[in-house]
């Protein structure tokens, strides 16, 4: 007999299966894909309790102990105040989840029954029935159980016992024969075990991330069951492609009970690409099917053309008429990592379809601490954040997760490619045979999921675990012996364990066994990428960028904070100071094993001193924080860009945030754009000019990411801070075709004559057929400079439904004119942009207010004068 509280529960299990079933009917597509293979999602009912506890509480699947405990009211909002640090007891303890589920009879007659796991968060026991049927330590791997054996028709109940990391990693680290080093900012305890655990390392914390140490079934759990025969996994490859045909490649896995003979046709576009009948014994078979498509339409990066997908369908059928199929979205393409002696050193850049590829972008991180927040909409959003940057490359990172389909479904459909990391970062990892073997298994889970995405560019085995090792100062604490037997397990890792599964998986995609390749151990600049933090870590000016460049600079940067309205949402009144317990939280960079707390702060505040006036009001500090950290990167794209190309690619550290927090990133975790995120949708433009001031010479480099030149007249005026033009250059040019041209180099004196450089702009604009440039260039410091009192002519339009318009302009200088209404997160269509005098810009947004109310509360603040916003 049931109890009460077990009927309760059971009831919701059926009512929530009733809904769940009539939602998926209703949701079907019009011509489904016919499968054998049944599945049933284990998303409802479930319930979990610390196992010191005994009352359980309601749990979301796909999910997490933290998200469950928020969702219970069991804990505060862990990105509030300083709330992070009084969860910490969450993760040095045991939870048990558990659900009831029906198994049906047509069920248990089925040949195969299986239980998978997509993601268990990290050391758990499975129980069914009460029996351990699994035992896991990886939650990156997929977990399967046979369920034959096991259940019974009607109830089973399932039971999840989660092993926190600490116990499980404490035993490891006490008996190793040697101690493995990580990053004290990232695993930020005195005992570090996160290289010990195959779990997200940035959940044990890092230098822009909170310390939460979660658990969970944190991807979804299903039954599935089929008999006779099934289309296991389909691998898609087109390794000849051109305008008119390109060779489409496709391995088919089926799996069957019996001997069966079997047709496999591959549809692209619902055209017949290829067929053949094969006898199939039982077990796996890998089949192999070849067609040509004639005048295929390919996919694009973001900016070079349209990323068109299409539709590549296998179906199976045996001889008595059972039809299993499988469709995938392909896009159509040819795509190297090209590393090849040349002149220069070794090269490092994507070739795309036969093109020469710069690559524009940004180092992606996790979007949350818990992952099951991040939604396809967030997905959505911030992959049309670097769309509308004009990025074309996103580099999935070491430290995070292999992301879910959506992610790269999307990257697929904007046409954003990825440099996928392998989840290893800043640390040294074990490398004994049960490592290597959950490692294995874990690379071809997630390289076998992801492989048929056509916006997967190239696999790397890690995130600076070999520059870490040989120029951190890390080999220098081990004796000889010790330093041969970690080089021969980072080997084992690295160079043979990891690639050896990805050309399992995966034959077709280049792999680089770490990142960065060069810029350290004798290797140089020319010859691979590099992570460049001489400036930020380092102190060196920004200038430095332009002496610091390689063939593909894979991670650089300069941090910030995120607007006032976003600080304004983790934080009280009296937090509001970049001192405050609070404000310090919510800055991670603390540099190494001292962890001070104040470093990022005084690196932000080191470089100010040298480029502007320290404001002195903390919400002017936000602003011009941001403005400098805009003007740092600009520096660092104008030195990769203007190099190319001799450097093909430039990814800056970094696009979004996993909570809110002081970081390098251009996109806050509340999805603001931070002035840096517009600067770098205009330096990512197709065609670029950059102007430079070096020393006492003046150079003006132009860049087209164009197959062909472009020809066009350069002008060039000097404009004084309070409106008087002067015309100084009028010449031709052109811009060679796919690289960096110089098309200036003259004396600053000259170019000034004998203006003051304190008081002019230079006001760059190349005309021509292929659409105007334009920039500008100071000749001073911001400091320096001599910015006369900000006079704003703004003229603000109701544009209907929420949308509006602002017209600015001004008869003098307004050196990084920001737009902001206190307490709003608004996303305008520029923002944090110098306008020359007599220039007039349209600012478009969105908001709830009123027209009256925008007009009392829309502010403009300039560099001029931060501390006194002007209203209208």
């Amino acid at each position: 007999m049931l109890s009460a509280k077990k009927s309760s529960r059971m009831y919701r299990y059926f009512s929530a299966l009733l809904m769940s079933l009539a939602a998926g009917l209703t949701a079907c597509s019009p011509d489904p894909i016919v499968s054998t293979i049944s599945r049933q999602e284990l998303t409802i009912g479930w319930e979990f309790r610390m196992e010191s506890d005994s009352s359980w509480l309601p749990a979301t699947v796909p999910g997490s102990v933290h998200t469950d405990l928020l969702s219970a009211g069991r804990i505060p909002d862990p990105f509030f105040g300083l709330n992070e640090k009084q969860l910490q007891w969450i993760g040095y303890r045991n939870w048990i989840y558990r659900t009831q589920f029906r198994i049906t009879t047509e069920q248990i007659e089925a040949d195969h029954l299986m239980l998978v796991f997509n993601g268990l968060d990290t050391h758990t026991d499975v129980l069914l029935n009460g029996d351990t049927v699994l035992t896991t330590d990886n939650m990156f791997r997929t977990w399967k159980v046979d369920l034959k054996p096991l259940v019974r028709v009607g109830e089973n109940e399932l039971q999840i016992r989660f092993r926190n990391v600490f116990d499980e990693s404490y035993p490891k680290w006490k008996t190793a024969p040697f101690r493995l080093q990580a990053f004290p900012n990232n695993d930020q305890a005195d005992t570090m075990v996160a290289v010990y655990n195959r779990k997200a390392q940035f959940h044990f914390g890092w230098d822009w991330g909170p310390r939460l140490v979660t658990s969970g079934i944190w991807r979804p759990v299903y039954i599935e069951s089929w008999s006779g025969f099934r289309v296991e996994n389909v691998y898609v490859t087109t390794p000849v492609v051109s305008g008119e045909e390109a060779t489409i490649k496709t391995a088919v896995t089926i799996q069957t009970v019996k001997p069966e003979t079997v047709t496999i046709s591959v549809q692209v576009d619902g055209k017949e690409l290829a067929t053949r009948e094969a006898d199939l014994e039982p077990g796996s078979t890998i089949l192999n099917l070849d067609g040509v498509l004639e005048n295929p339409d390919l996919w694009w990066s973001n900016g070079l053309g349209k990323p068109s997908l299409t539709d590549h369908v296998v179906i199976v059928k045996t001889k008595t008429g059972v039809t299993d199929a499988r469709k995938t979205r392909i896009g159509i393409r040819s795509l190297e990592l090209v590393r090849e002696p040349d002149s220069l050193g070794r090269s490092f850049f994507i070739r795309l379809n036969g093109r020469p590829v710069f690559m524009k972008g940004a180092n992606y991180i996790p979007q949350d601490n818990f992952q099951s927040r991040v939604t396809r909409d967030r997905y959505e959003s911030i992959v049309q954040d670097a769309v509308d940057a004009n990025m074309n490359m996103l580099r999935v990172w070491g430290g995070g997760i292999y992301e879910t389909d959506d992610f790269y479904q999307v990257c697929d459909e904007k046409g954003i490619l990825v440099w996928q990391d392998m989840m290893f970062a800043c640390g040294m990892y074990p490398a004994d045979s049960t490592f290597l073997a959950s490692v294995r298994q874990e690379v071809i889970d997630n390289v076998t999921r992801i492989r048929n995405h056509p916006s997967v560019a190239l696999y790397c085995g890690n995130n600076e675990c070999e520059i870490s090792w040989k120029a951190w100062g890390w080999k220098e604490k081990y004796d000889a012996g010790t330093q041969a037997i970690y080089e021969a397990d980072y080997a084992r890792l690295f160079d043979q364990t990891i690639p050896q599964a990805i050309a399992e998986a995966d034959p077709a995609r280049a792999y680089t066994p770490s990142s960065p390749v060069a810029g350290f151990a004798g290797k140089g600049y020319e010859t691979g990428d590099i992570h460049y933090w001489g400036v930020w870590h380092g102190k060196e000016p920004f200038s430095r960028y332009h002496q610091n460049v390689s063939r593909f600079v894979s991670e650089y940067g300069f941090q910030s904070y995120p607007e006032m309205a976003a600080i304004e949402a983790f934080t009280k009144p009296e937090d509001r100071h970049l001192h405050s317990e609070v404000m310090l939280s919510h800055q991670r960079c603390m540099a190494d094993e001292r962890r001070d707390r104040e470093y990022g702060n005084r690196l932000i505040q080191t470089y100010m001193e040298q480029e502007y006036k320290t404001p002195a009001d903390f919400e002017s500090y936000v602003y011009v924080a941001q403005v400098q950290q805009a003007e740092g990167v600009r520096q660092a794209i104008y030195a990769h860009r203007g190099n190319q190309p001799f450097c093909m690619g430039t990814l800056y550290w970094q696009i979004n945030d996993c909570w809110p927090v002081a970081s390098w990133s251009s996109v806050d975790y509340y999805r603001n754009w931070k002035v840096l995120h517009y600067t770098a949708r205009e330096l990512y433009r197709e065609n670029c000019l950059i102007p430079l001031r070096q020393d006492s010479l003046f150079i003006l480099k132009g860049v087209t990411d164009r197959m062909e030149p472009i020809q066009g007249n350069l002008e060039i005026d000097l404009v004084s801070f309070d409106g008087v033009r002067e015309q100084v250059i009028r010449v031709p040019v052109t811009l060679k075709a796919n690289q960096s041209t110089e098309l200036l180099r003259m004396s600053v004196k000259e170019l000034l004559r004998s203006a003051d450089p304190m008081s002019v702009v230079a006001d760059i604009r190349l005309k021509s057929s292929a659409g105007d440039l334009s920039s500008h260039l100071f000749f001073t410091e911001t400091k320096n400079m001599k910015l006369p009192d900000p006079v704003i002519q703004a003229l603000l339009n109701n544009e209907g439904n929420g949308q509006y318009s602002v017209v600015v302009s001004s008869p003098v200088l307004l050196r990084a004119l920001l737009l902001q209404v206190p307490g709003k997160m608004i996303r305008f269509s520029d923002n944090g942009f110098d306008l020359l005098p007599g220039e007039k810009k349209t600012v478009l947004f969105t908001s709830d207010l009123s027209e009256t109310d925008l007009r009392a509360q829309l502010q403009f603040r300039t560099l001029a004068q931060p501390e006194k916003p002007i209203r209208f």
